[in-house]
């Protein structure tokens, strides 16, 4: 009579543990950083640099944002406040390179390297060639550098 009762509810816990691993696809890390980033963080400034031909400052300034970043190992969520929520892909496309981080929303892409993670702080940093600046003002009338630097900071939110 015991394995009468024994069956069925061997049975249940098969078809729950299915449906859970159902709704429960995560892509495996690729790499330490990949599985570090996941969860949500808040990108708290971007802090720009702008070098002459000669290597020199020409310009900086930096910006305090409250973004949201939401990572779920295949997808990232942006999320601006008061703003609708932008969904993209991310990757690592360079195997040997698990720092280099690749985000795509349709044709638009952008590569960053991961500087540094850990359970509490990232840093992300951009650098663009020939990049204008002020960032804000219109483009005939941006000064051009050789190149600038975009550093990124975020928060884990708890």
């Amino acid at each position: 009579m015991k394995k009468l009762f024994i069956i069925p509810i061997l049975f249940a816990l098969f078809l729950t543990s299915c449906d859970k691993d159902k709704d429960e696809k995560l892509e495996p890390p690729v790499s330490e950083i990949d599985a570090k980033m996941r969860g949500d963080w808040t990108n708290t400034m971007i802090k720009r640099v702008y070098y002459s031909m000669d290597d020199e400052v020409m310009f900086t300034d930096s910006v305090q944002y409250q973004t949201n970043f939401s990572f779920n190992g295949k997808q990232l969520t942006v999320t601006v406040p008061g703003g609708q929520p932008e969904v993209m892909n991310y990757s690592f496309p360079d195997p040997n390179d698990s720092t280099v981080i690749e985000l795509q929303r349709g044709s638009d892409r952008g590569k960053y390297t991961v500087s540094s993670v850990s359970e509490s702080q990232m840093t992300w940093t951009e650098e663009k060639a020939w990049a204008g600046f002020p960032e804000e003002a219109a483009e005939s009338e941006k000064t051009t550098s050789k190149v600038g630097v975009y550093t990124w900071r975020f928060t884990r939110k708890k």
